[in-house]
């Protein structure tokens, strides 16, 4: 069985329980394993790839060897070879390989970006607050500058970026709401603002009820007085939308 088989019979939720035993103080990423897992599905493997992912286990451990640091097209198509008397059911297994290989990030694309990534010094606290603003006020923004200058001031916040992986069906702001409210788990009560800026194409623009759903489903799950929603319509061919939400603490 090769790793893309495996995933294409196994449910995010029946693997979703081994993943949580495997990343144990970060499950307000869950959303992003579940992407990847969607984008894993849509994915066709390397035909002209041919390799094994060994996986050991020993006890309680489990061990997968040469699934974190190659092509996603050619990780679907590395053949799994089990331990003789293995244990492990389908969701365990795919929960390890889908762990791995999300190891330098959640898609594709940001794999590259991480594994080629220079270690370069940090931005202070300031420089990345502007950055983020200068990022969300763009042309074809909803946003002016001086809709989110504060900011620079207030007291801590932290970003989740969610992108819709419906393979051009299907309702890409729903998806996003069970991103957010299904398969993440956040201390809500932390922050009291929140920014939350939908990107789209101008070829594939949102439909007014599904946008006007989001909003409400998004204003239910945080509770606060103060959200800010806003648009990037950007030029590109891109069938789905990508959501950045920023939780911010002000006095």
């Amino acid at each position: 069985m090769t790793v893309k088989e495996l995933i294409m019979e196994v449910e995010f939720d029946d693997l979703l329980p081994y993943l949580k035993e495997i990343i144990v103080g970060h499950f307000d990423n869950i959303y992003a394993f579940r992407e990847a897992y969607d984008i894993l599905r849509g994915m066709e493997p390397n035909p002209k790839f041919a390799e094994k992912v060994c996986i050991e286990q020993k006890e309680d451990l489990i061990n997968i060897q040469s699934l974190d640091a190659d092509f996603w097209e050619n990780e679907l198509a590395k053949e799994l070879v089990l331990p003789k008397n293995a244990t492990l059911n389908k969701e365990e297994i795919a929960a390890h390989c889908i762990y791995d290989i999300t190891f330098y990030g959640f898609s594709p694309v940001e794999r590259i970006e991480n594994f080629w990534k220079s270690h370069a010094p940090m931005q202070s606290k300031m420089e990345r607050r502007k950055a983020i603003i200068q990022e969300l006020t763009v042309p074809g923004s909803s946003f002016m500058y001086k809709d989110l200058a504060y900011l620079i001031e207030v007291e801590y916040g932290t970003r989740y970026d969610y992108h819709s992986i419906t393979n051009g069906q299907g309702n890409r702001l729903g998806y996003i709401t069970n991103s957010m409210t299904k398969y993440q788990q956040l201390d809500l009560r932390r922050y009291n603002n929140a920014v939350v800026c939908i990107r789209v194409s101008a070829q594939y623009p949102l439909i007014n009820e599904e946008l006007e759903e989001f909003k409400r489903n998004v204003r239910s799950w945080l509770n606060y007085e103060d959200i800010q929603f806003g648009i990037i319509t950007e030029d590109s061919d891109c069938k789905e939308a990508t959501v950045t939400l920023l939780l911010n603490k002000q006095a």
